[in-house]
């Protein structure tokens, strides 16, 4: 058989297929349809919230970097411009105790419903206790970088757009609770070491200058008259209170620093946008689930067609014209118009 011919007697066995079970193909269509409509009216809607924020660079100016790497792992070092690295800020939002904090959290809002709902983030959220409550939290809120220029972009997911941008606005705001207070204990235990150790060195400076005073009130001759063993002596005691005022005035210097960096109040994340509640739902998207459900019912029908053309007596190659196709799709739209008079 030439290929125009086998390509018309395919063409004619799929028409009559198409005709004979074109109700069928129908129902492959319709059903995903209406189980699309009907799933995403019933099932809970989720929304998503978006926020970004950049880590600052003067973080590190009190070592809290240092500090925080030790806490989260060897990722949280500082760049090469002396910024903080946003993996560090990552791993912080991911901590359980940064995310129990966000739990904890109480608030009143107005929901999609108009209803005024209060209580914790916890409970509104419907998070479980424990392990499985952070696990669950992490799962539908996430946190990542932008490798170009380390900017941060936070998502949460949430049943009411409110909800989702409450938790977001809380999430950053717990961070920076969390790295504030770091900064302010690290300031704190600075300026008590750092006071500590200013005074042991002014009374050791003081003691290697009484030392080498006492030592030429002891050698009076000094350095008209004297021997070896007295001038090395000198030298010693010269160059340990010469070692001292250098270490000294040293600790000075770092503790004005520590009183100027605890006096600082610059936030250590820079918020870029802060989360607005979406006027749009994240899911469920009835797209996916149409054609989900059309794969599923394509899948079901080739079977279901399988099994009736084993067993039809009717021959294959039977073909039909135009005017059976118009006649047949029209008795099937006139059945339809009957069916929906009868249901009014």
């Amino acid at each position: 058989m030439s290929l125009p011919n086998e390509m018309n007697s395919r063409f004619a066995q799929y028409s009559r297929l198409l005709l004979r079970r074109r109700r069928l193909f129908y129902l492959a269509v319709g059903l995903p349809l209406l189980f699309t409509i009907v799933f995403t009216s019933i099932a809970t809607p989720s929304y998503k919230a978006i926020g970004k924020l950049l880590p600052s660079s003067d973080a590190s100016d009190m070592g809290v970097i240092g500090i925080l790497t030790g806490f989260f792992g060897s990722r949280g070092t500082v760049s090469q411009e002396g910024a903080p690295s946003s993996f560090l800020y990552i791993d912080i939002l991911k901590s359980s105790t940064v995310i129990e904090s966000v739990f904890k959290k109480e608030v009143e809002y107005i929901d999609r419903k108009g209803r005024t709902v209060k209580g914790n983030l916890r409970e509104l959220a419907n998070y479980s206790k424990g392990t499985k409550g952070f696990e669950e939290f992490q799962k539908n809120n996430s946190a990542k970088m932008d490798l170009e220029n380390g900017v941060i972009t936070i998502t949460t997911t949430a049943n009411d757009p409110v909800l989702a941008a409450l938790i977001l606005n809380t999430w950053i705001e717990k961070l920076d609770e969390f790295n504030q207070n770091v900064r302010i204990s690290q300031a704190g235990e600075n300026l008590k070491y750092l006071e500590k150790r200013l005074e042991d060195s002014r009374a050791e400076l003081a003691a290697a200058n009484d030392s080498l005073i006492q030592f030429l009130a002891n050698n009076r001759g000094y350095p008209n008259a004297t021997n070896p063993k007295v001038e090395a002596e000198v030298r010693r005691l010269t160059n340990e209170r010469s070692l001292k005022e250098q270490i000294n005035e040293l600790l000075a210097q770092e503790y004005e620093m520590a009183l100027l960096t605890k006096r600082k109040n610059t936030p250590v994340v820079s918020v870029l946008d802060y989360a607005s509640p979406p006027t749009e739902k994240a899911g469920p998207k009835r797209v996916p689930v149409f054609m989900l459900s059309f794969a599923f019912a394509i899948l079901i029908l080739f079977l279901i067609l399988f099994i009736l053309e084993a067993n039809d007596p009717t021959p294959a190659t039977t073909r039909i014209d135009l005017d059976e196709l118009k006649s047949a799709y029209h008795q099937d739209l006139q059945d339809l118009k009957d069916f929906l008079r009868r249901k009014k």
